[in-house]
């Protein structure tokens, strides 16, 4: 079983968690980021309200498309 506890001791959101599993690349970029941008996505990502959204989401962060997360 992953533990998914990255930043901060927080939990990823199971959205999140699942997403990134489905996504290699993603779940790699996720991983590489300093725990203060790791925070970010993962406060992005409580605004997502739907399956669809996440995956758009979690797709960007594989294509390195999420730079500022303050856009959420």
């Amino acid at each position: 079983m992953k533990n998914n506890s990255f930043a901060h001791g927080q939990e990823l959101p199971l959205g999140l968690s699942m997403a990134l599993a489905q996504v290699p690349a993603a779940y790699a970029y996720f991983a590489k980021l300093d725990p203060l941008q790791r925070q970010q996505i993962i406060d992005s990502a409580h605004c997502i309200r739907s399956k669809e959204e996440m995956r758009g989401f979690v797709n960007s962060l594989s294509n390195g498309q999420i730079t500022d997360t303050s856009i959420f």
